[in-house]
């Protein structure tokens, strides 16, 4: 007789570790980067473009590792890759904390960006996607409040550290915090599939030989990578995940300085980000419900819609009121968009080779997110103002949308045996 399915689905449990692993990645990205701008144009005087150089930097670098660490994940599962990616992110931020000249803030970012980008992020993303199929959305919905949860707590938690004990401590704060987050959690508990514990996703249990056949049924198809790749739909699907990375990370980087430009203060600014995160999370959380009705391509296309609206009232922005809305808009649509691009490819071509699918879609992705941050830097510093930014991002959500919607699921010639064999 077939083994009863487990009261408590192991799944969830690797869930709760990405969600921390997420949230230490946090460290290294654009929003906590952006409370330290202000600080290095005072100690050090450095542009705005320079300081985007070292994001730009560490995207490319991220790149590189993704491809690289894709496959790897997909064949030793992503405990080695998040534990050790926060190990590097925990160096980086020591050795920020003691940091003199530009070329060390470059290498430090380099590393550190793109451990976070590259290599934990993916791991996680692909980790928690094989734990799931129905139930995906919500799994990864849950996974990326954790990234919310840093992005609401970071920002002014390190402001706050700055303005009494200076940027330094709060360099060394956050290695502390991605060592506890980080490393521990995931070295013990971030189980690479189900399979392991002869379950299968979703919580069945029995994942013998018999029953790997009976899940042909389940409504998902594995592609290989070469397979993927000669499909008109990964083409497009990795333009809008990568026009998405374009305009997001830059945004995420600079509307922090952008807000005090505005006129308000650092302290209201970085609290406004707080609440853009706190409904990209409540976004992310409407992802799952979205997803089971709609599928992850046209969620995601709603929220690159509702993010092009949310940079409208970004650049209008002169108020805490202002700050409000756009925190309300763009967060709940940016947190739609994110948690949706990290299910839409294994959406369209399943679990098995997802780490090698996405690890080779990563060079256009965080290529695209290298740029961003630059070109809102080079605006910046050449115009005064980032709408000569803005507005293009802006133009980027919406092309990245219809991209989406061109994007129809293409069907695997193989797909037919499998169903054949599930029907036997």
């Amino acid at each position: 007789m077939p083994l009863a399915a487990p009261r408590f689905f192991l799944g969830w449990t690797v869930v709760a570790v990405a969600a921390l692993a997420a949230f230490a990645e946090v460290a290294f990205y654009n929003p906590v980067l952006g409370v330290f701008i202000p600080e290095f144009e005072r100690e050090f005087g450095w542009s705005r473009t320079e300081i985007s150089g070292a994001v730009t930097l560490g995207s490319l670098t991220g790149a590189g590792m993704a491809l690289f660490a894709g496959p790897l994940i997909d064949r030793y599962g992503g405990r080695v890759f998040v534990a050790g990616g926060g190990l590097l992110l925990v160096i980086g931020l020591v050795l920020l904390s003691q940091m003199e000249t530009e070329w060390q803030f470059f290498l430090i970012y380099a590393v550190g960006r793109g451990a976070a980008s590259g290599v934990i992020s993916l791991a996680v993303g692909v980790t928690v996607s094989k734990w799931f199929i129905r139930r995906r959305g919500l799994a990864v919905g849950i996974t990326t409040l954790g990234t919310r949860a840093g992005f609401a707590l970071m920002p002014i938690g390190t402001q706050l550290i700055i303005d009494a004990e200076g940027w330094r401590t709060a360099a060394l704060a956050l290695a502390g915090l991605v060592a506890v987050c980080g490393i521990l959690p995931a070295a013990w508990w971030l189980h690479p599939r189900p399979e392991r514990f002869d379950l299968a996703p979703d919580g069945v249990a029995g994942a013998t030989p018999a029953s790997r056949s009976a899940r042909a049924a389940l409504p998902e198809v594995d592609w290989t990578r070469g397979e993927a790749l000669r499909t008109r739909a990964f083409w497009l699907v990795t333009a809008a995940v990568g026009l998405q990375s374009w305009a997001g990370g830059a945004i995420n980087l600079h509307q922090i300085p952008h807000l005090v430009d505005r006129g308000l203060s650092p302290q209201t600014a970085a609290l406004v980000i707080s609440l853009v995160a706190v409904f990209a999370g409540a976004g992310a959380l409407l992802e799952g419900a979205l997803d089971l009705r709609i599928g992850a391509r046209w969620t995601m296309a709603v929220g690159l819609c509702g993010s092009a609206l949310g940079m409208v009232v970004l650049m209008s922005t002169s108020s805490v009121t202002m700050g409000a809305a756009f925190a309300v808009t763009y967060g709940t649509s940016f947190g739609l968009m994110v948690a949706s691009s990290q299910i839409v490819f294994a959406e369209y071509f399943g679990r098995e080779a997802l780490g090698a699918i996405r690890g080779t879609a990563a060079p256009v992705q965080m290529g695209l997110n290298a740029i961003g941050p630059l070109v809102a830097g080079a605006a910046f510093d050449l115009t005064g103002s980032y709408l000569a930014a803005f507005i293009p991002f802006t133009g980027g959500y919406l092309v990245a949308a219809l991209c989406l919607s061109l994007a129809k699921k293409p069907r695997l010639a193989r797909a037919a045996e499998l169903q054949t064999v599930a029907s036997l």
